[in-house]
């Protein structure tokens, strides 16, 4: 039997598979397990010639979902285009691919923090550092994948500016336990909610997002985009992000013995 947070992963990770699967891209970034589930999904949900830039170079990599592998289960196989840049940075500030993004802090104008939190100059976290952030402000589709919807992440102004606010035609969404949520003209709204996804919004407002109570709900993933989930992740990688404490180890212990013994 699944836990709560196993069945919130499949529902968020299913739903984002759909929206990469429908979306007119060419290549997708993979930069976490759960992502990479989210990918190889999109293409079992009919998206099949959609890449998987599993590295800054490996422009159509064949990833697995795997939580031992390391850089060896990103590039397990593939190969670079030979027609296109590169540099998967460069395909992301052309429009021409979509990534899922997990910032330390993301804002009420779809700005992005991963280098510190707290006071400028006097952090109260230090964080990796903006990375691939800056690049953000493409025209690429960009989704934000976060296991939980907290007044912590999700603020009205990001402390350290790494993503600037994107441009007005790029589109953002935003995947949380709360629902889904997109970036309009006049800030975030929801697309849809979870059961408790009402109660999860009123405790962020830095956000900014307000309700009409007509949003539709969302409690199961549809049944063929689950079906692709168990198809492309047998071994539950995906439910390890969602999990914490204890059951995020058990989850962890479970997936490596099964690679180990694969």
């Amino acid at each position: 039997m699944t836990s709560e947070s196993s069945q919130l992963a499949d529902l968020l990770v299913a739903a984002v598979a759909r929206d990469i699967a429908e979306a007119d891209i060419r290549v997708f970034a993979v930069t976490t397990p759960a992502s990479v589930v989210a990918g190889l999904a999109a293409r079992d949900l009919g998206a099949r010639q959609l890449a998987l830039a599993a590295g800054f170079t490996a422009l159509d990599g064949l990833p697995v979902p795997a939580v031992s592998l390391g850089e060896a289960g990103l590039l397990a196989a593939g190969q670079t285009f030979r027609d296109e840049p590169s540099d998967v940075f460069a395909l992301l500030a052309s429009g021409r691919a979509g990534v899922i993004a997990t910032p330390a802090q993301l804002d009420s104008r779809g700005r992005t923090n991963l280098s510190a939190v707290g006071p400028l100059g006097h952090p109260t976290v230090a964080l990796p550092g903006a990375r691939g952030l800056p690049d953000h402000r493409s025209p690429s589709r960009v989704w934000y994948l976060l296991s939980a919807h907290s007044p912590r992440q999700l603020v009205e102004r990001v402390d350290v500016v790494c993503g600037a606010e994107p441009p007005p035609d790029a589109v953002r969404r935003l995947f949380t336990p709360a629902g889904c949520f997109e970036l309009g003209a006049y800030g975030w709204f929801a697309r849809w909610l979870t059961p408790g996804g009402a109660a999860l919004v009123a405790d962020t407002p830095g956000l900014g997002i307000t309700l009409s109570g007509s949003e539709p709900l969302v409690s199961a993933p549809d049944p063929e985009a689950l079906g692709a989930l168990e198809r492309v992740d047998p071994w539950h990688v995906r439910w390890i992000e969602f999990a914490s404490g204890a059951a995020a180890a058990a989850l962890w212990a479970d997936a490596a013995a099964r690679e180990a013994a694969a």
